[in-house]
């Protein structure tokens, strides 16, 4: 079947999030961060998870920043001796190594690697090296490797304790549970609602910006068709102009979010736009709520590429990593 790696990888996660809250992984982070402003860096997904434990670092009320590993050269002179924290599944991505030689000059800085394989030229790099534990994952769209380096980071941002790991094993089944029962008719209807459209706007606020950028991207890997993630209250600034009967928009909501959100998403009925909604009313609680908007958006993804009949374990033009 079209999508069966990639498939298997996003019904592993439940078993990776177990995993990771039974590892050291947080409280070594916690160690290595220590009180310095960390600077989150990383390509494509893990761009976004930079982005996401960025504002997680923030709304508890410590400075950080994430930054493109691709356009770091460009800011270097601003980030000198900071905490570097480099996200990378692969550990090859080149943006990231190339970021680190460029954050390095005049003098090393202080890096942190997160990533899915102990032996790659970034965990040799790295004066600390992290697994996120989701281990080997082949299909080209990223999945298990993304919730993982987000749930290690969201629980960190949280203090890294032992709280921690008990919301992130209750996740863990609440996240199986969900995909034993309503995950997938409710992904199907989804799918459904969104295959006649030719584009598909997804729409967050506070966490789930980054999240939406997520979920596109893995719409676009997946499924060819073009989708864009935006901020609700930005998207109301000009871009509500784009919508009509042949886009379809997904909306990203919780308690913080659905007011902002669900705004856009009247707009949106209005102009006859198919609407869709991923919460995290799966979630039991606890700081790892967004972790559960990105399988959902993994899920819909795949059921999108199927639809299509396309190939979502290896997507034209794509490979796992960049050189």
């Amino acid at each position: 079947m079209n999508g069966a790696q990639f498939e298997a990888e996003i019904r592993e996660q439940p078993a990776v999030w177990a995993g990771l809250a039974a590892s050291p992984a947080a409280a070594q982070l916690t160690a290595a961060i220590g009180d310095r402003e960390p600077l989150f860096i990383g390509s494509g997904s893990s761009l976004f998870v930079a982005q996401l434990a960025a504002l997680a670092w923030r709304r508890h009320g410590r400075r950080a920043d994430a930054l493109a590993a691709s356009e770091a050269r460009f800011q270097a002179a601003a980030h000198r001796r900071c905490c570097v924290v480099a996200l990378s599944q692969s550990g090859r991505t080149a943006n990231v190594l190339d970021a680190l030689a460029a954050l390095d000059a005049p003098e090393p800085a202080r890096t942190i690697a997160l990533t899915n394989d102990l032996a790659s030229p970034l965990a040799l790099r790295a004066g600390v090296t992290i697994s996120v534990g989701a281990g080997p994952e082949l299909a080209v769209p990223a999945s298990k490797s993304v919730t993982a380096m987000a749930a290690l980071l969201l629980w960190t941002a949280a203090g890294g304790d032992a709280t921690g790991a008990a919301a992130l094993d209750a996740a863990a089944g609440a996240l199986g549970e969900w995909f034993a029962a309503d995950a997938v008719p409710a992904t199907e209807r989804a799918a459904e609602l969104l295959e006649p459209a030719h584009s598909i706007v997804v729409i967050g606020a506070g966490y789930g910006v980054p999240v939406a950028a997520e979920i596109a991207l893995k719409i676009k890997e997946a499924s060819y068709r073009h989708a864009e993630g935006f901020a609700a209250g930005e998207f109301r600034h000009g871009s509500t102009a784009i919508l009509d009967s042949g886009r379809g928009t997904v909306g990203i909501v919780d308690e913080w979010s659905r007011a902002s959100v669900g705004a856009v998403l009247e707009i949106a009925r209005e102009a006859h736009t198919a609407v869709v909604i991923l919460d995290d009313r799966p979630a039991p609680g606890g700081p790892f709520g967004p972790l559960f908007w990105i399988a959902g958006g993994q899920l819909l993804a795949l059921a999108l590429a199927r639809r299509a009949g396309i190939d979502s374990d290896a997507p034209r033009g794509l490979r796992k990593y960049l050189a």
